[in-house]
C-alpha cells in the first residue's frame, strides 16, 4: 500500500491531508447535527479495513513489546480525539500550532525519562517552544495559561501525542500496520467517551438517516484522510532523513492557515504569527543542531523536497 511513492511526495501529501483534517471533520460535525456518531463510524471503517490490510501480520505481533504498543496506541487514540476537539470547538490555526509543540514536549521527555542529555541546543528549544505559548496566550496581559478549551486540547493532544511517540521510538518490534489501527480504533473510544464533555459533541443514538445522508462524507473521511494520512506519514519518515521529514512535515502548519482562510475566514492575529515564529523554531533548531552534517536544515523545505526527487 503507497509502496511506490517518492518518499517526500509522502510526506508532503500527508501534511495536506493533516492539514485539512479539520474541514471533514467539521462537516460531518454539521451535518450530522453535533452527532459523534458519523466521526465514530469514520474512524471504525479504518480500523476495520486497516485489520483486513494486516490480519497475516497479527500474528506475527511479539507479547515482549504489546504493554509499549499499548501505551502508544492508547496515548495516539487519546491525542486524536482531544486534536479533533480544538478543531471543533476553536481556531484552527491556533490549534495545529499549540499541537505542534510535540517537538518540545517529545525533547522533555527524552531528556527527564530517557536519559537523553540537556544540551544548549535542546534547552534553546524548549524555551523557543514555552516562549512561542506564552506569547500567543497573552503574556503581555499577564495570560500564561491557555484561555480556551480549544488552546487547551491543543496542547493537551500534543504532550500525549508525545507519549505515544516516544513509546513507539523504544519499541524495537514495531508492526506500524497493527499499532496504527489500535490507533485509530482507540480514537473511536475516546470520541465517545468525550460526548461526556461540556458542550462537546452530543451521542443521541444511531440515527440512520443521519448515516445513510452523510455515507460518502464518512467513507470519504476513512479513506482519503485517516488511513492515508497515517500511512503516508510513517512510510516517509522512514525512509527520509529524519531532519529533511520535519522541514517537510512543517507544512502542514502553512497548509492549516491557508485552508482555515479560504474555507472558514479564520485569521491569525499579530500576536499569534509571532507565537507561531517561535513555536516553528522549536524542531528547527533542535533538526538543524542535531545533526551536524544537515548545516542547511532550515533552507526553504520546497528546494530541500525537491533535490533528492529524481
Amino acid at each position: 500500500m503507497f509502496r511506490n511513492i517518492n518518499p517526500n511526495y509522502a510526506i508532503m501529501y500527508s501534511t495536506v491531508l493533516w492539514g485539512t483534517w479539520w474541514y471533514p471533520l467539521r462537516l460531518l460535525n454539521q451535518y450530522g447535527d453535533n452527532n459523534a456518531m458519523p466521526i465514530v463510524i469514520s474512524f471504525l471503517i479504518a480500523t476495520i479495513l486497516l485489520f483486513i490490510i494486516s490480519y497475516k501480520k497479527i500474528r506475527l505481533f511479539s507479547k515482549k513489546n504489546i504493554y509499549l504498543t499499548l501505551i502508544a496506541a492508547v496515548s495516539g487514540g487519546a491525542a486524536m480525539c482531544l486534536y479533533n476537539e480544538g478543531l471543533l470547538r476553536g481556531n484552527v490555526g491556533r490549534t495545529i500550532l499549540f499541537f505542534y509543540l510535540t517537538s518540545v514536549w517529545s525533547t522533555m521527555i527524552e531528556v527527564y525519562f530517557l536519559n537523553k542529555p540537556l544540551t544548549y541546543y535542546r534547552g534553546f528549544s524548549i524555551t523557543a517552544g514555552f516562549t512561542g505559548l506564552f506569547i500567543m496566550n497573552g503574556i503581555d496581559q499577564g495570560n500564561f495559561l491557555p484561555n480556551s478549551a480549544a488552546d487547551f486540547y491543543g496542547i493537551a493532544a500534543g504532550i500525549i501525542w508525545s507519549l505515544g511517540a516516544t513509546m513507539l521510538r523504544v519499541n524495537d518490534e514495531l508492526n506500524i500496520n497493527v499499532t496504527t489501527a489500535l490507533c485509530i480504533l482507540f480514537g473511536a473510544i475516546f470520541i465517545l467517551l468525550a460526548t461526556l464533555l461540556p458542550n462537546g459533541q452530543t451521542l443521541s443514538g444511531f440515527h440512520f438517516s443521519i448515516i445513510s445522508e452523510n455515507l460518502i462524507l464518512i467513507i470519504a473521511m476513512a479513506l482519503i484522510w485517516i488511513i492515508p494520512a497515517y500511512w503516508l506519514n510513517v512510510m516517509g519518515s522512514d525512509q527520509v532523513d529524519p531532519g529533511r521529514a520535519g522541514v517537510l512535515m512543517m507544512t502542514e502548519v502553512l497548509i492549516g492557515f491557508v485552508s482555515a482562510y479560504l474555507l472558514a475566514n479564520e485569521l491569525i492575529t499579530i500576536r499569534e504569527a509571532v507565537g507561531a515564529l517561535f513555536i516553528l523554531s522549536a524542531p528547527l533548531v533542535e533538526l538543524h543542531y542535531s545533526k551536524k552534517d544537515n548545516k542547511k536544515i532550515y533552507l526553504l523545505y520546497f528546494l530541500i523536497f525537491l533535490s533528492d526527487n529524481k
